[in-house]
């Protein structure tokens, strides 16, 4: 059990690493095409990568030294049923006897067929569960998925060994497809207590409708990528001149603006559409009086393009980023600033910068307030949207018909 146990740890070493790696990408394939992230869905798949680490590991591993490895190392046996043929050779076992059944559980090659097997039944569950592939279609992916194992095997880890260093077994080839044929007979009576893959995609579509506060970041993210590239340009050159500008407000501000005109060039050429808002489907449009449910959002979205009223203008999209990147996010920054000058100041100068500086702080505490109600709210609209009359609609299109 120990040389199955160890590709086992392996992979829960491997796996994390893997999962961050893989996480940005699900999430924005996740928004693009459904609007939303379902909790059940993300474990279905990071369960599957797991499963697809570990069974990698238990082909390939433990890896011995290469200078062990040499021509007599392993070779191929293309009997096929060999493994079946070794088990009645050496278990013991008669058929009019049950009680020598047990031999079978003292024989190592019953239980290399056994594992062999139970390695691709969850990769049956896994496509007809999730993947929802037909009988021929597992028994294909698993006989090509044991193949690739098999092949990896043979050409000695893809040439890192200068020869094989385990055997390339027809009748793993065989046991491994019937494993995924079994995963997929059993599949039902596995997964009865999850919903159905075409209830995760309706459900998914539903709450896709309202455009999260995390989507709305995830898109904020992206563009930032973007956007502050010549920033992070000007860092690599001089590192010292940047930190030291770093909390000087005039550069602040300076940054804050160029962010402002960026955005605002972008957004509108767009039609409200940014890199990070069309990687996630939404789009910034002028706020109708009218509450749109879940009926008629696919039809908006459907005619938004021509929906020439609800295009945000210039004047619109300038005075959101201008509340939000000028005024909003950087007051904790003007706070922190004014306080120093106002120790240096006396007089009037003194109770100017105290008094600005706390509508700052008052400015900074509004925006964390306001953003956690926004989590609760139905438009999820924050204020300076609300200002200014925008909104984020969701360009998911959902089928018209999803399959029972």
């Amino acid at each position: 059990m120990e040389i199955y146990l160890k590709p086992i740890i392996s992979a829960c070493y491997v796996f994390p690493v893997l999962a961050v790696l893989f996480t940005l990408p699900y999430i924005i394939y996740e928004y693009h095409k459904y609007g939303s992230i379902l909790v059940i869905r993300t474990g279905v798949v990071y369960t599957f990568i797991f499963y697809m680490i570990t069974s990698y590991f238990m082909t390939v591993l433990p890896l011995p030294p290469i200078d062990s490895v040499t021509p007599d190392s392993a070779c191929m046996l293309l009997v096929p049923f060999d493994a079946v043929r070794r088990v009645i050779a050496t278990a013991n076992v008669t058929l009019s006897n049950p009680a020598t059944y047990i031999n079978l559980f003292k024989c190592g090659d019953f239980w290399q067929i056994a594992f062999n097997i139970l390695l691709l039944v969850p990769f049956g569950v896994y496509l007809r569960y999730y993947f929802k592939r037909k009988w021929w279609q597992v028994l294909i992916m698993s006989f090509c998925y044991s193949l690739f194992f098999e092949l990896t095997q043979l050409s000695g880890l893809y040439g890192i060994y200068p020869y094989p260093y385990r055997f390339f077994e027809v009748d793993d080839l065989i046991c491994n497809t019937i494993g995924g044929m079994v995963g997929f007979w059993v599949t039902p009576a596995v997964v009865f207590m999850l919903p159905k893959r075409d209830r995760m995609d309706e459900v998914a579509y539903n709450r896709g409708q309202i455009v999260s506060e995390f989507r709305r970041i995830i898109a904020w993210a992206l563009d930032m990528l973007v956007i502050m590239a010549p920033v992070a340009v000007f860092f690599a050159i001089d590192k010292e001149k940047f930190m030291n500008a770093v909390y000087d407000v005039r550069y602040l501000v300076v940054i804050a603006v160029y962010i402002v005109i960026t955005f605002t060039i972008v957004t509108a050429v767009t039609k409200g559409r940014t890199i990070g808002k069309a990687l996630v489907n939404i789009r910034l449009v002028r706020a109708d009086s009218k509450k749109t449910d879940n009926k008629t959002a696919d039809y908006e979205a459907e005619n938004i393009e021509a929906d020439t009223h609800r295009r945000v203008n210039v004047f619109r999209l300038m005075g959101r980023y201008f509340i939000l990147y000028v005024l909003s996010l950087p007051s904790p920054v003007y706070a922190y600033n004014l306080y120093h000058v106002a120790l240096k100041a006396d007089g009037w100068r003194f109770s100017v910068s105290i008094a600005v500086c706390l509508l700052c702080l008052m400015v900074t505490a509004y925006f964390a307030i306001d953003f956690i109600l926004c989590l609760f709210s139905s438009t999820r609209q924050m204020f300076y949207d609300r200002v200014m009359g925008i909104t984020h609609v969701n360009m998911v299109k959902q089928k018209e018909k999803i399959s029972k």
